[in-house]
């Protein structure tokens, strides 16, 4: 089965744009081997602007993202966040390279299917639910 991940990136390298900044996704495909492939570069309305959401914004950018089953961004506040979960979206913040975040994810999701079949996304477990080997540099627990 083919995972979508949602990227937030300002210049397509690194994961280093906060979820409510966004202006686009960059939308990855990880595939049962492990390989990940761009998908799509997916445009989103800025949620955020001067330290204030915009609820309408901010559902709208997370509704963008529900065909994704997680979402790489440098920062997200718990508004947007629970927007994401209340799709099936689990949001983890990091940072640095994206193939190496997204190689680290497709690692634990191997990992993953390899003990058992994968679970579907809990809508109560919102940020870095993936074991902390997995973040490159975490912000949360």
């Amino acid at each position: 089965m083919t995972i979508q991940v949602a990227v937030a990136s300002v210049d397509g390298l690194a994961v280093n744009q906060h979820f409510g900044r966004a202006e686009r996704f960059l939308i990855y495909r990880i595939g049962e081997d492990g390989r990940t492939e761009l998908a799509e570069d997916r445009p989103v309305r800025r949620a955020c602007g001067n330290g204030d959401h915009e609820t309408e914004a901010l559902a709208a950018a997370a509704a963008a993202l529900a065909d994704c089953r997680f979402a790489l961004v440098a920062r997200i506040g718990p508004a947007a966040e629970k927007a994401l979960a209340k799709r099936g979206v689990l949001a983890f913040e990091t940072a640095g390279p994206v193939e190496s975040a997204l190689g680290k994810l497709a690692a634990h999701l191997s990992r993953s299917r390899s003990r058992t079949a994968p679970a579907s996304p809990d809508s109560s477990a919102l940020v870095n639910p993936i074991p902390l080997q997995f973040n490159p540099t975490t912000t949360k627990e």
